[in-house]
């Protein structure tokens, strides 16, 4: 009998010994260890195949991803790909609702900034062993957030993750730089549309403009009698602009359009001017100007326009891209005068990093509009994508004038509103807006249009009445939609109607 339990023992106080690993270095006066503290994960990480499948069918069978859900060899595998990028959000000890106190956080206050110096001491401490006496945090820093508390790093190694992980402070990690390989192509939403311009798809308005044929049909002409977005400004957080378009540039502030300002900026690469030009159609459908050079006007043409490029293409595949948008919507959230942000951009796997962004701005008191999403073959049947779906964003999608969820657009429950803005039997003509260079107008469909334009009705609501809360201004847009009181299962409240919208506020506030 002794024979038989003395190896037993000895291998119970193996396991023991491997599962303690991280606890035996816990020295933090500062930081908390979880209640339910995990083992360093056994063996190699999953092979780029089995990872990729892992996540897949999380995100087909709950139809929704988070990193939460996932396992510590899973998230330590996705580390192995790409940039390594490993997103650290953090936390002070005894924190409630994090998400309700966004807007009130200082980081360099003592709760948060102790928490801080005491995660990157444990960081160090790890990089030492794997990388020598020399190593420093700056070799693996990648940004160290000056206003939320994210802290991302560049690492493989599984001790870390595990030790990251089993302190409470920490409120996620996420690899913030994996994205399956799948059949996705960098340039999502960047290329024109090529169909020719039908002559029944536009009608043309003093003094020189063009108004696309679906401004009708969401009550967009009739507001102008009243406002026009002037005063209020609108955000678009996009993927580029064309440095040829005059009129997102010199002509911008000129004819029914004077008396606003425009700035551009960028929180991804080095200029918000790319040959990826999707953001020069939102801009044009959300504020572009209304003057005599016979392009599309857009919806609030006296609003004054804020636009920031903050990723490549309309899919956030990457770390720099979701590290560009959070940093866009806290910059957004910080601009007292902007009261109104358009993304049509996004992605179908959550990102705590994202909604971090998105919960700061609207933590800041602005109205977000995010795209509800665009179909590619491998998500066709996906719903609403991230960040449209977080409850800081009011999610927007495209729809046929027969009511019809638009060819390529999704839809689901946490859309709140639609715009038609594509012919019922033809998909290629869609809304119209500006293109790359010159002034003759090209289609932009897809839920991205339907955002744009719900931000300019906004802003000619707002307009209206200037001292309204957002509340106030969501229900004016809510209370007067295809749908209300009701909602349908696919398409929220339904249609928006400008017009009824601002007389709502003229009558109620």
């Amino acid at each position: 009998m002794r024979k038989v339990c003395l190896p037993l023992i000895m291998v119970l106080l193996i396991v023991s010994s491997c599962r303690k690993e991280p606890l035996d270095q816990w020295n933090s006066t500062v930081l908390e260890l979880r209640k339910d503290p995990l083992p360093v994960p056994d063996g190699d990480p999953y092979t780029r195949e089995d990872l990729d499948r892992r996540v897949l069918d999380t995100l087909e069978g709950r139809n929704d991803f988070q990193w939460e859900w996932m396992d510590l060899k899973t998230i330590w595998s996705a580390l192995q790909y790409n940039d390594h990028a490993l997103a650290i959000g953090y936390q002070p000890s005894g924190v409630g609702n994090f998400q309700n106190q966004l807007a009130s956080i200082d980081i360099q206050s003592d709760d948060y900034k102790q928490v801080h110096d005491a995660l990157l001491t444990v960081i160090l401490e790890e990089v030492k062993k794997v990388s020598g006496d020399t190593a420093t945090i700056a070799g693996i820093l990648i940004e160290d957030d000056p206003v939320l508390p994210i802290i991302t790093i560049r690492t493989q190694e599984k001790v870390l993750l595990t030790r990251l992980y089993n302190i409470a402070n920490v409120r996620y990690l996420e690899p913030l730089d994996y994205f399956p390989k799948v059949v996705l192509r960098s340039g999502s939403g960047c290329g024109g549309s090529l169909t020719p311009m039908n002559a029944i798809d536009y009608s043309i308005i003093a003094p020189g403009s063009l108004v696309p044929w679906n401004y009708s049909l969401a009550g967009i002409p009739a507001a102008w009698n009243y406002a026009q977005g002037q005063g209020i400004t609108i955000g678009v957080i996009d993927a580029g602009i064309s440095s040829a378009q005059s009129l997102l540039n010199t002509q911008f502030n000129s004819g029914f359009s004077s008396g606003r300002s425009l700035n551009i900026g960028y929180a991804y690469g080095t200029t918000a001017y790319t040959s990826c030009v999707h953001g020069t159609s939102m801009c044009g459908l959300a504020a572009g100007p209304r003057n005599t050079m016979n392009a599309t006007t857009g919806v609030a043409y006296k609003a004054n326009l804020n636009f920031v490029r903050a990723c490549d293409d309309v899919v956030l595949t990457s770390s720099g891209e979701r590290l560009g948008v959070k940093n866009a919507l806290v910059y957004m959230g910080n601009t007292t005068n902007l009261r109104i942000i358009s993304m049509s951009i996004g992605t179908p796997f959550s990102s705590s990093v994202l909604k971090d962004g998105v919960d700061y701005a609207y933590a800041k008191g602005k109205l977000i509009f995010a795209a509800a999403g665009t179909s590619y073959t491998w998500t066709s049947w996906y719903g609403v994508i991230y960040p449209a779906a977080y409850n800081s964003c009011i999610a927007v999608t495209g729809i046929r004038e027969n009511g019809t969820t638009c060819s390529t657009c999704h839809d689901g429950s946490a859309v709140q509103f639609t715009v038609v803005m594509e012919r019922t039997n033809d998909n290629d003509r869609n809304s119209l807006s500006l293109p790359p260079f010159n002034y003759a107008p090209t289609y932009v469909g897809g839920s991205s249009s339907a955002t744009a334009t719900s931000a300019g009705i906004a802003a000619l609501v707002w307009s209206v009445k200037p001292a309204m809360t957002r509340d106030q201004l969501y229900y004016c847009i809510r209370n007067t939609a295809q749908y209300f009181p009701f909602m349908d299962a696919e398409h929220g409240y339904g249609k928006v109607n400008a017009m009824a919208a601002v007389n709502y506020a003229i009558s109620h506030y």
